[in-house]
C-alpha cells in the first residue's frame, strides 16, 4: 500500500491532522487499533471550552462526530482494528489486523497514539472495584453501567474532578477526593465549584494506605496528616495523570527525553514536530500531556510541516499558518498551565541545539524571544 501520509492513531490529533493533510491534496491513511475512531473523546460528555479559535465549544463526543464527518469526500483511507507492528529496512511500516500483515510505503509518518492513564499501587489495588477514572467514565457514558455506589477518587486534576462530578450526577455517593498535596491540582475554578456545590469532601494531604474486601473493595484506609480514617466504599477511581504511549516510537527508533511536566518520557522533536527519525512526526498527547486545544493545535502544526516538506503548499502560506497555530498554542497552554508550555519549549530548544538547526523566526515573534533565550 502506498500513501503520502500514514497516521498511526485515530484519536482527535490523528483525525485533525488527516483533515489538514487530505484537504491540501495528500493521500492519507489512518490506522487505529480500535473498531471506532475518536479515542477517549467517545465517552466524554463534558464540554471542551478552551479550543482553538477556529473550533466551536462542544462536548467530547460531538467533537468526534465533527472530526470524522469532515473527512468524508477526502482522500483518506481508514483502517480500523489495525496496528503498527514494525518497521522494515526499506523504510516501509508493518501493519496488521491480527490475521494478515502488510507493508505500507509512506512518504511521511505521523504518530498520534496519545497517552495512557498511570496506575497508583497500594495494598489492595488489584481488587475488583479499583479502576482508572477513564474506565469509570467508559462504564458510565458508553456502557450505561454505574461502576459503584460509594466511591473515593484518588487524584484532584481536572479529569478527576470531572469524573467525580459525573459519578455524583449519576447517583454514586462520592465520599471524598483524595489528594496528597496541600491544594487541588485542577486548573479550573468552575470544576472545583461544582465539587463544593455537590458537597463532595476534598481530603488534602491525604493518601490511600490500603483497600480491603472479600472479592471486591469494601473498605479503604486513608491517612490525612498522619491520622487514619476508614471509608466504606465499593469503588476507587484512580486519576493520577497520564503518560505518553512510547511503543510506536520505539518501533521507529525515535530518541526519547524526559519532561515531568509533559508526562514523563516522550520522544524528542523539533519545532515542526518531526522526531529524531527523519520523516516521522508526532502530535497530540504523545508529544506531551496537554489540553484538547493543545492536542488539536500540535496536530495541525505537524501536518502543516509535512505539507511544506512535500511541496503541497507554498512556504509563505505555511509559515503564516504556523505562526497563527503557534500563537494559539501559546495562548491556550500559557493560560491553562504555563509549565506545560515551558516544558514543550525546552524539548524543542534542546533538539534544535543538538542538531544545530536554527529555530524559525516566527517562533521568536510568538514567544517574544523566550524560545531562543
Amino acid at each position: 500500500m502506498n500513501t503520502d501520509l500514514l497516521i498511526v492513531g485515530g484519536g482527535p490529533a490523528g483525525l485533525n491532522a488527516a483533515y489538514k493533510a487530505a484537504s491540501n491534496g495528500l493521500k492519507t491513511t489512518i490506522i487505529d487499533k480500535w473498531f471506532t475512531l475518536g479515542g477517549q473523546l467517545n465517552q466524554q460528555t463534558q464540554f471542551h471550552n478552551n479550543l482553538p479559535h477556529h473550533f466551536s465549544k462542544q462536548r467530547g463526543f460531538q467533537l468526534v462526530d465533527y472530526l470524522v464527518d469532515r473527512l468524508k469526500g477526502l482522500d483518506v483511507r481508514i483502517l480500523e482494528n489495525h496496528t503498527m507492528i514494525g518497521a522494515f529496512q526499506d523504510g516501509n511500516v508493518g501493519v496488521t489486523n491480527g490475521s494478515s500483515t502488510f507493508p505500507v510505503n509512506a512518504e511521511k509518518v505521523m504518530i498520534t497514539t496519545g497517552a495512557m492513564e498511570e496506575p497508583k499501587i497500594f495494598p489492595g489495588w488489584t481488587l475488583p472495584g479499583v479502576m482508572t477514572a477513564g474506565a469509570a467514565q467508559i462504564l458510565i457514558n458508553c456502557e450505561r453501567v454505574l461502576p459503584g455506589e460509594r466511591a473515593l477518587i484518588l487524584g484532584s486534576n481536572d479529569f478527576a474532578l470531572e469524573v467525580a462530578r459525573q459519578l455524583h450526577d449519576c447517583g454514586t455517593k462520592v465520599k471524598g477526593i483524595v489528594e496528597s498535596g496541600s491544594q487541588l491540582l485542577s486548573q479550573y475554578d468552575e470544576l472545583a465549584e461544582r465539587i463544593r456545590d455537590a458537597d463532595i469532601p476534598v481530603l488534602l494531604n491525604s493518601v490511600i494506605e490500603s483497600a480491603i474486601g472479600k472479592g471486591e473493595v469494601e473498605k479503604v484506609y486513608v491517612s490525612t496528616d498522619g491520622n487514619e480514617s476508614v471509608y466504606d466504599v465499593d469503588l476507587i477511581c484512580i486519576a493520577k495523570g497520564t503518560t505518553p504511549i512510547l511503543e510506536p516510537f520505539e518501533i521507529m527508533s525515535c530518541d526519547l527525553t524526559y519532561q515531568e511536566k509533559l508526562g514523563g518520557w516522550l520522544p524528542k522533536y523539533d519545532s515542526t514536530f518531526e522526531t529524531t527519525t527523519p520523516s516521522v512526526y508526532i502530535a497530540g498527547n504523545a508529544a506531551g500531556i496537554t489540553s484538547m486545544g493543545g492536542i488539536l493545535l500540535t496536530s495541525e502544526i505537524a501536518a502543516a510541516s509535512i505539507l511544506e516538506t512535500l511541496n503541497a503548499a507554498s512556504s509563505a502560506k505555511i509559515e503564516e499558518e504556523k505562526k497563527y497555530l503557534w500563537d494559539e498554542l501559546y495562548r491556550i497552554e500559557s493560560a491553562e498551565n504555563r509549565s506545560t508550555l515551558n516544558a514543550r519549549l525546552e524539548v524543542i530548544r534542546n533538539h534544535h541545539h543538538e542538531t544545530g538547526v536554527q529555530l524559525p523566526a516566527y517562533l521568536d515573534s510568538v514567544f517574544g524571544g523566550l524560545i531562543n533565550g
